[in-house]
Parts: C-alpha cells; structure tokens; sequence
C-alpha cells in the first residue's frame, strides 16, 4: 500500500511547461480550461485543500501588498494594475517524495550488513534501493520545476549538494580497488549529501510560488523605454519568453512575456539559483528587502490596460462562495 501511495504522487506531478522554450504556458487557453479563468489569477483551490467553491483571499499567508508607488489590484477588484497570479504550491509534490528517500537511503546499506538473506544478488538490490533514493529528490525537483512558468536552469542547479555527491561517488568507486572501509565512508558522505540537500530545498520552500501581471498592448510594447536603466534588456519587443532581468541577492528578477487567449500581459516574477519562480513581494527578509530596494518603484511607468473581465472573480462567484463558507 505505501508503494501505492507513491505511484499516486507521481501521477499528480504538473507536465512540464514549455517555459524553457521561450513559449509560456499559458499562452492559449484550452477549451476545457475556459471554464477556470476566474482561478488564473486566486489558484485551484483543490492546490491548498479547498472546497472547489471556496473564495480566495485577496492576500494569502506569506503574501505582501506592493508598495504604496505601485498601482496593484486583485482579481476581485479588476480595473488598472499589477495583480498577483499565485502558482501552483511546490512544497506537496517535492516533501512527500522527499520524506521516502532516507529510508531507501537506509535500506541501502542492510544487504551489505546482513549479506546472503536475500532472495536477489545483494549488490542488486542495494544499488536499486541507492538510485531510488536519490530519484525522489531529482526527479521532483526537476519536472516541478519545470512545470513553472518562467523557471529557468538544468540539471546542475537544483538545489542539490552536487560536490559531495560526486566527491563520495569517486571514493566509492576507489574502494573497489582500495579498502571497504572507504565504500562506508562514501556511504557517510550521502548522507551528508541528503542533509545538505535538504537544507537547500527548505530554502526553496519557504517562499511562496507566484508572479505578477500586467495587462498591456504588446505592440506598443519598447522594452528600452519603458524600462527603468537597471534592468538588462534581453528583447526589445514583447515576446512569450524573457524580457529584461536584473540580478539581487537571492537571484534574479525577471520580466517575460505571458497570455491568456487573446490577452496580453508583462509578468514580473524572482527566480532563485537554482531557477524556480517565487512570488517578489513576500512576507520574509526577501520580499521585504525586495520592496525597499528594486522594486520600490513599479519596474515600468504605464499603468496597464484595464483587467478582462473573464479573468476576475465575479460577485456572483464570491456571494456563492460566501453562501457555503458556513458549511
């Protein structure tokens, strides 16, 4: 039953989005989805655990408003403004993975312990019990990661401790030729490995997954005159991939293109070392840092279009919302 339970976690994974390629997402809506536009900017609310009618709030724990220079606005208010478009939370698809590989890790090391009590060759099932237990880190790293819109990086850099890795694989391949004594001394230093790496990862998921929107008329779009001198231009026109960055402690800020039918918009986001999208304006000493420094001001003057309506929650939707939240 447990193994059960992880075949159904990897069946939750988001795909992969296009974000590598320079194609957003969410550059067309599917037919199926037209139905979720007033969920594109609050989330599923099946993503926190949620009655499928319950009403997002405007500002979430570990959110932040902008600063009082921005023009910002929710998807229940509309009008003009920058509006916070939350992300699918990573934390779920990475933790429960994370939570079974120590044990594989551990298992690892019985049949050479106790050899000869196994059905299979010792050595086998050690090394299957090893590779699966360093699969549920990366591999939910890499296609949650990849599943963002606007994430960035390759294998490398996911937060992962990468030189102790490969500095205990190199002294595993020596015992070979050596001493044993230096195949438990590898075996110490993965598990270094495991503690660094999810020392890395806690990081990662402290702050929440979004970015923020602005809707605009892309063909009137400059990126060198409407930017502001500190951002690096990397497409002076708009486009569904990168627009401009600029480098911060914890990474990098990026501005990119995105859609949602036929509407166009400037999406602002911070990405970390190892590439995934978290929200710029959050409640921690990045966002805060964030909303004193680079983004005390909003990255361009214009103020946007106005907010299509499909896309904001309705009061109808937010009176039925709140008919059931006694329920």
């Amino acid at each position: 039953m447990r193994y059960g339970r992880l075949a159904i976690w990897f069946s939750d994974i988001p795909a992969p989005s296009d974000s590598r390629s320079g194609q957003d997402p969410t550059t067309l809506a599917d037919p199926m989805e037209v139905g979720l536009d007033h969920e594109w900017l609050v989330g599923q609310p099946r993503w926190w655990r949620l009655p499928d009618d319950s009403l997002q709030q405007d500002i979430q724990r570990g959110e932040l408003s902008p600063p009082e220079s921005w023009l910002s606005t929710t998807a229940q208010e509309g009008g003009k403004g920058w509006a916070r478009q939350r992300l699918q939370p990573v934390a779920p698809s990475i933790l429960m993975p994370l939570a079974w590989s120590p044990l594989f890790l551990l298992l690892s090391a019985i049949p050479l312990i106790l050899p000869d009590r196994l059905p299979a060759d010792d050595q086998s099932v050690a090394a299957l019990f090893f590779t699966l237990s360093w699969i549920l880190i990366l591999v939910p790293l890499y296609l949650v990661r990849s599943a963002q819109p606007m994430s960035d990086g390759t294998l490398l850099s996911l937060p992962f401790d990468w030189a102790t890795f490969a500095g205990a694989s190199v002294i595993f391949a020596l015992h070979i030729l050596l001493s044993p004594i230096l195949g438990w001394i590898s075996y110490a230093l993965f598990w270094i490995v495991w503690v660094r790496s999810f020392r890395q990862i806690k990081k990662i998921l402290q702050i929440p997954a979004a970015r923020w929107l602005l809707p605009i008329d892309q063909s009137a779009w400059k990126s060198s005159s409407q930017l502001s001198s500190e951002w690096q231009v990397i497409s002076e026109r708009w486009t569904t991939g990168s627009i401009a960055r600029v480098g911060c402690e914890y990474g990098h800020l990026v501005i990119s293109g995105a859609s949602r039918g036929s509407d166009r918009f400037i999406a602002l986001a911070l990405l970390d070392g190892a590439g995934f999208v978290h929200d710029p304006f959050s409640d921690g000493p990045v966002g805060k840092a964030l909303a004193i420094s680079l983004l005390s001001q909003p990255p361009v003057a214009d103020l946007g279009l106005e907010w299509p309506e499909r896309l904001l929650v309705s009061d109808a939707q937010s009176n039925d919302a709140d008919s059931t939240a006694g329920i």
